[in-house]
């Protein structure tokens, strides 16, 4: 995990991992309303505090990460969405994904392609389908070498709603993705 300590950052992920549940796969509305509102009107300097910001997309990139933590949708589209780089690409994916619109999704993650990110996301969902062997999707991804965001589509698309232990997993492995791909944002805004 990165260093987010002495930032608001910090705070914001304490705030959202005190959810009492895992994030669905399709909100239908934010979680913390006041979180959201925080996060739109927050700079990317009342955000990282006394932490030099090196490249300012990434910066947003890790608002459009935190907005989507918070189910905020929207919020976190209109960000991902000005952010012209596969990162940027990267949160688009994971915001329609969400939304739930999963062919567009599967345009955003064509745009991405291959991202530093998903090899860590894919050694944490393979260790956490390891740990949820009896769940549906766990056996998918054995033996992987590289994550499959279209595949991981078509799972959700197939698993929404459901309360199950495969649903479960891929939420899991959803809320793994975006922690992975905040943390990278971060490092990389930070140079």
């Amino acid at each position: 995990m990165a260093n987010y300590s002495g930032t608001p950052i910090a705070d914001i992920i304490a705030a959202l991992e005190s959810r009492p549940d895992l994030p669905v796969l399709a909100p239908d509305r934010d979680w913390d309303e006041d979180l959201t509102t925080r996060l739109n009107n927050a700079t990317a300097t009342d955000l990282f505090g006394d932490r030099s910001i090196a490249d300012p997309a990434f910066a947003e990139a890790v608002r459009s990460g935190l907005l989507l933590w918070n189910d905020a949708l929207d919020a976190s589209h209109t960000v991902s969405q000005a952010i012209d780089t596969i990162t940027g690409s990267y949160w688009h994916g994971i915001m329609h994904r969400r939304e739930p619109d999963y062919g567009n999704a599967k345009y955003w993650f064509n745009r991405v392609g291959s991202h530093p990110a998903m090899v860590r996301v894919l050694a944490l969902a393979t260790e956490r389908a390891a740990a949820l062997v009896d769940a549906a999707y766990a056996e998918g991804f054995v033996g992987r070498t590289e994550w499959d965001a279209f595949q991981f589509v078509d799972w959700c698309e197939d698993a929404a709603g459901l309360d199950s232990d495969a649903g479960e997993l891929l939420r899991v492995i959803q809320l793994e993705e975006i922690k992975v791909l905040l943390d990278y944002s971060f490092e990389q805004a930070l140079g």
